[in-house]
């Protein structure tokens, strides 16, 4: 054989081989999908910022794409499933408050193949529904022994977003810590918006309410009312001798010279071991109780005020036992 054809040979060979490589090769996996329901908009500074935060988290250290929807557009997810074809639908989807419940149950009974984590929605627990509920009673009672231990007046409050079993954790169990350190303490709850979900973003009226509430001798307001909290923050920063203890995140920031700490709630934690759970695996579904026992919820001190937490601190036990009974 001649020398120029057994190049030529060699070439054909080598482009062959190349070929069939490429026709053996196997594609990328897909990167899983996840898909997450807020409560409110972001930058509540509270409850769905700190599921936000946990998502975030997840992203960084798991490979997963991230689809979004919020209380203006959620209506729209199960058209969207049923456009999606199977095998591009998310793997996980979260949805992140108590109003979820019926919209999350019947999602997940439509669609039996992707699995749920569904946050602070009790007891709708299935084989395909991770359903979590963080109890805030424990760190609600702490808080009410703070805001008995720092009251100069007497007097204090709570301001909820609207009425229901989750938020009844947190009134019940500031109540229950302020009376144990003083049983003739006065504790004033108003809501922001008693029967709707409004009331978790209406700062103007958490604003209003809060004004009242001082004027009328409170000098200390647990604000447990997500983005209206901030309309309280505002009110607390007109005078001085008016404090604020925060929810669901470190607020601090917000009033760093009359936050006194905040009761947070481990919504980024749940929301990351969720996101790996399904990730790794692990996902199993069923009805989950998690509160300050399991470090899902806990104070956070201002700096500022730091010096509170050693006899706070020596309630944990009360707050303890309290959470355990009020569950029961």
């Amino acid at each position: 054989m001649k020398p120029a054809s057994s190049l030529v040979s060699l070439l054909v060979i080598l482009a062959l081989l190349l070929i069939a490589a490429g026709c053996t090769q196997q594609s990328p996996a897909p990167v899983p999908v996840v898909y997450i329901v807020y409560g409110s908009e972001k930058g509540d500074l509270s409850y769905t910022d700190a599921a936000s935060q946990g998502l975030a988290m997840a992203q960084r250290d798991m490979p997963v794409a991230i689809k979004e929807f919020f209380p203006r557009d959620y209506e729209m997810l199960p058209e969207i499933l049923n456009h999606t074809p199977a095998a591009e639908r998310p793997r996980l989807i979260i949805t992140v408050g108590f109003q979820y419940a019926n919209f999350t149950r019947q999602l997940a009974q439509q669609y039996s193949e992707i699995r749920f984590l569904a946050i602070d929605q009790a007891g709708i627990g299935s084989e395909n529904i991770q359903a979590c509920e963080i109890s805030s009673y424990g760190d609600s009672f702490l808080a009410g022994v703070l805001a008995a231990s720092a009251t100069k007046s007497g007097h204090i409050g709570t301001i909820l977003g609207m009425q229901s079993d989750v938020l009844e954790a947190f009134r019940q169990g500031y109540t229950d810590g302020a009376r144990a350190v003083n049983a003739s303490i006065i504790v004033d709850h108003i809501w922001v918006h008693q029967y709707s979900v409004d009331g978790f973003m209406d700062a103007d009226e958490a604003e209003r309410i809060a004004e009242g509430m001082y004027s009328h001798g409170t000098d200390v307001i647990y604000t447990c009312a997500g983005y209206s909290n901030t309309g309280a923050f505002r009110a607390a920063n007109s005078t001085t001798g008016r404090f604020i203890i925060g929810t669901d995140s470190d607020q601090s920031p917000l009033g760093p010279e009359f936050v006194l700490a905040s009761a947070v709630k481990r919504v980024d934690r749940i929301v990351y071991a969720g996101v790996a759970g399904e990730l790794n695996g692990t996902f199993t579904g069923g009805n989950q109780r998690v509160g300050l026992r399991e470090g899902a919820t806990g104070i956070v001190y201002n700096p500022k005020f730091v010096s509170y937490n050693a006899s706070v601190s020596a309630w944990e036990p009360q707050a303890l036992a309290g959470e355990e009974k009020y569950l029961a």
